[in-house]
């Protein structure tokens, strides 16, 4: 089972960003590290948190007190603590991928895409493992993980794309 990354953790979030990984570099952004200063690449559920019930128990309470004393009023609030709980039910599920550097900073990127993002962990460990010099981008937006090799030659000629 994968790791839930939860909201306890202290992370960094990075939203629709493109990862350039290279053997001595990681890039995105404005920031750059060392590939050795990288203790790992992981994924994981992350948790975006949902309404709490006991807000819309009140928000429902107070919508049908007003209903009774105001006639059509308490209808929005009804209609708000419903939808309120509804979202709870049927929220997106979120995935991160989540970089770990030696010094203890983590990073995660969010998506909603996880058969992209399980995609390209398996092409990061490739990557790492092979004693070829490569580049290798990732995009991370909420709902696509996309990637694919950018230079140099991993095992073919052809250039790699992680989206068919």
């Amino acid at each position: 089972m994968a790791p839930n990354f939860g909201s306890n953790q202290s992370v960094t979030l990075e939203k629709n960003k493109v990862i350039l990984i290279t053997k001595r570099t990681v890039r995105f952004a404005s920031n750059v590290y060392q590939t050795h200063n990288i203790s790992g690449f992981s994924e994981g559920e992350v948790d975006i948190g949902t309404i709490p019930w006991i807000i819309l128990i009140i928000v429902l309470l107070i919508g049908l007190t007003v209903r009774v004393f105001n006639g059509g009023s308490g209808w929005f609030l009804i209609l708000l603590a419903v939808a309120g709980g509804v979202w709870n039910f049927v929220k997106p599920k979120h995935y991160g991928l989540l970089l770990t550097l030696n010094s203890g900073d983590k990073k995660l990127f969010t998506t909603t895409d996880k058969p992209g993002l399980k995609k390209v962990i398996s092409v990061i460990y490739d990557f790492i493992e092979t004693e070829k010099d490569a580049a290798y981008q990732i995009s991370v937006t909420n709902n696509n993980v996309t990637g694919n090799f950018v230079q140099g030659n991993v095992g073919r000629d052809a250039v790699f794309n992680s989206d068919d």
